[in-house]
């Protein structure tokens, strides 16, 4: 099965474009660069899963926690760490009985807020952790590597800005 995901092969394909979409109208810029983001992120996501898995056996929604987990400077308590990471509550909470269960995590209650469970990561998760890492940041360099420094803060920002736009909707 090909992808058509280039520009070159959309225009081949979406014959019928124009009737929706004016070339070079500010919608046409915004249709073109949304459908790029979505495929972008489609692809990379499916790239790094199945490699990360492959390697180390963690799914994204596990690692994903562990790295929000162990950038914190203290424990983090899931209220938090669910908005840190996009993720609603009873998907993280799944996770973190998995994560907790293979002592990858440890949690408790929070002393300022009995409803509310601290998380800390444990030495095990810093080790699986660091599986990850070996296979994520390689197969980041790769893809990477033909963009500048300067470039990826550019992109870097413009997504964070649409992030939080996306955000106050």
């Amino acid at each position: 099965m090909s992808e058509d995901h280039s520009q070159k092969d959309f225009d081949a394909w979406a014959t019928e474009y124009r009737q929706y979409y004016k070339k070079s109208s500010r919608a046409d810029f915004e249709f073109r660069f949304s459908r790029m983001l979505i495929l972008a992120s489609r692809r990379w996501t499916a790239y790094i899963d199945e490699a990360v898995q492959q390697e180390t056996g963690h799914t994204r929604a596990r690692w994903q926690t562990l790295f929000a987990i162990a950038f914190a400077d203290e424990p983090v308590a899931t209220l938090d760490l669910s908005e840190r990471m996009g993720v609603q509550w009873p998907t993280l909470i799944r996770s973190l009985n998995d994560l907790e269960t293979e002592g990858l995590i440890k949690r408790k209650m929070n002393p300022d807020d009995k409803r509310s469970r601290l998380v800390t990561i444990t030495p095990k998760g810093r080790k699986a952790l660091m599986q990850v890492k070996k296979v994520l940041d390689p197969l980041r360099q790769n893809a990477l590597q033909q963009f500048t420094k300067e470039e990826l803060a550019t992109a870097e920002n413009l997504l964070e800005r649409l992030l939080l736009t996306v955000r106050q909707l």
